[in-house]
This record gives structure tokens, C-alpha cells and sequence, in this order.
């Protein structure tokens, strides 16, 4: 495509002003934006180069198959004309074809497919009484919760297949669009993450993190091999910060939240039990748990 400066000066060479104007007027879009904001004959002349850009630009929009073939510099937006202080400002919005949505920029998704945050409430299956319990909990979360009004997050365990990260990423797409940040992690990717950056001087940072996101879940708490030091030096201490803080945590576990407590021992001596119990406290106070015992209808 021509610059639009190329584009205005082969055009000017071979058409007189009053041509062109009338030419423009010709578009059923410029027609009406002239009108409703009453421009003149020497408005129209000066912002020349704006109106013939946008009616290049649209001619290319209506004969675009789809985003991935778009021909624009602007790709996925489509232009159009502003008034502003004398001067007709070409502007863009999203085309037709551009679904993104921009609060999904809001979820900082860790080891997690970005698709799986294309889930909806609208879609939630509620046969049965689990489910309509985890739907009820989750209304009156974003119904109620605030900053200053902080509620639980939730602790969903329950078979493979179950639905459980569907679930947490339905959540988490309503509190992006409500403006929080969310941290999305797969906890045992995390886990080895985290363990690779001993020693690196980035643990410390990548905990921090943990510890202070808006609201933070941890999908699948429970399938990684247990380990003293992540859970005593940096689960632990990223559970106790978010208690004292208040912070909404989400977890989904293929276990309940008793059983996560023994498989967080590394032996059965006494002292293994007292720092898994905590832990288990530490989530108890978090987050309600809920448990699903069926798979969601196909």
C-alpha cells in the first residue's frame, strides 16, 4: 500500500480541489461526518490528507478476509474520523475480526495454555449439587469482594477431568474484567521453576511476586514430588504473607485438602507433621474448600 503522502500528491496532480472534495463526498461515511460536524470548504482542504487515508484505509477494511491477512499497518483495527479543535484526527478501533480481549492482559499465566482463559461463567455446568454450590461461592465472591471487604478464595479438589482449571480460569477472567491482576500458575511447573532458580539470585524475585499478586492461583497444588525446601522456604512463607495481607488465593488439587496435608510429609516423624499442618492451615484460613466428585457433562 502507498504512503498516504504518495498517495495524496498522485491524487492532487490529477484532480482540482473542488473534484476531489466532491469525490470524498461521494462516500455515504465522509458525507455524514461533514454534515453532523459542519465543515467547511477549507477545513475539508486541510485535512485533506486525513479523509483520503481513511477512505483508502476502509476500502481496504471491506475487502479483508480475516485479522491474519490484514493489509493495514494497524493490524486488527480499522479507521476512523474524529473532530478535535479545527483539525478531522484519523483515529482506529478493533475491526470485526479482532476478538481480543484486553483483559486477558491483566493474567500473568504461568506454565498455563493462554486458551483455557477463553472460558466463560456463561458456559458453567450446574447439574448436580457440587457444582451448584462452587457457582453459588463464586457469585457472591464477585458479587461482594473488594479490597476492603476481603473475602476467601476457594481450595476445589476432586477427579481428573473434573473441570477444576476450567473452573479457576472462568474466575479469573471475571476479576480481570473487574481491573485485578491475577497470577494463573500450574503449580508443579512452577515448582520446578522455582527450584532451578536457587542459587541464581531470581528466587527471591519470582517469590515476591507470589507473594503480593491481587489474586493469585495456583492450579494443581499437590502434583509435584513433595520437597522440604519449597514448601517450608518458599510456599510456606508465600501462604503466610497472603494470610497477613488478605489476599485472595485460588487452588485446585486432585486431592482434598486433608489428604494435600499428608502429602506434603516427607516422613512420618513428628516434626514433618507439624510444618505440613501448616501448610494445611495456612489454606484453610485462604480459601473454602469444595470438592467434585463428578465430571462435567459433555
Amino acid at each position: 500500500m502507498k504512503r498516504p503522502d504518495d498517495y495524496l500528491k498522485d491524487y492532487r496532480r490529477k484532480t482540482s480541489s473542488d473534484d476531489m472534495i466532491d469525490k470524498l463526498l461521494e462516500d455515504p461515511i465522509i458525507r455524514r461526518f461533514v454534515l453532523d460536524n459542519d465543515l467547511k470548504h477549507d477545513t475539508i482542504t486541510l485535512n485533506m490528507n486525513s479523509f483520503l487515508t481513511f477512505k483508502e484505509s476502509k476500502t481496504t477494511c471491506q475487502n479483508c478476509p480475516g485479522i491474519y491477512d490484514c493489509k493495514l499497518g494497524t493490524s486488527g483495527m480499522t479507521p476512523m474520523l474524529r473532530f478535535y479543535q479545527d483539525d478531522v484526527i484519523l483515529d482506529y478501533r478493533k475491526c470485526k475480526y479482532n476478538t481480543f480481549d484486553e483483559t486477558k492482559l491483566k493474567i500473568d499465566s504461568l506454565y498455563v495454555p493462554r486458551k483455557i482463559f477463553n472460558s466463560e461463567l456463561s458456559d458453567f455446568d450446574l447439574i448436580g449439587n457440587e457444582r451448584k454450590a462452587i457457582h453459588q461461592y463464586i457469585m457472591d465472591f464477585l458479587k461482594n469482594y473488594s479490597k476492603d471487604k476481603p473475602k476467601k478464595g476457594m481450595y476445589i479438589s476432586g477427579i481428573f477431568g473434573a473441570g477444576k482449571t476450567y473452573i479457576l480460569a472462568s474466575i479469573a477472567n471475571e476479576l480481570a474484567k473487574a481491573g485485578y491482576s491475577i497470577l494463573f500458575a500450574y503449580y508443579p511447573d512452577l515448582v520446578r521453576e522455582l527450584k532451578s532458580s536457587i542459587g541464581t539470585g531470581e528466587l527471591e524475585k519470582k517469590v515476591e511476586k507470589l507473594k503480593s499478586a491481587d489474586i493469585l492461583f495456583l492450579d494443581d497444588i499437590g502434583g509435584e514430588a513433595p520437597s522440604a525446601f519449597i514448601r517450608d522456604e518458599v510456599l510456606g512463607p508465600i501462604l503466610q504473607h497472603r494470610v497477613l495481607e488478605t489476599l485472595p488465593t485460588f487452588f485446585s488439587s486432585n486431592m482434598p485438602v486433608r489428604v494435600l496435608r499428608d502429602a506434603l510429609r516427607i516422613d512420618n516423624s513428628e516434626t514433618e507433621k507439624v510444618k505440613a499442618s501448616r501448610i494445611y492451615e495456612r489454606i484453610l484460613v485462604l480459601a473454602e474448600e469444595f470438592v467434585l466428585t463428578e465430571k462435567p457433562r459433555i
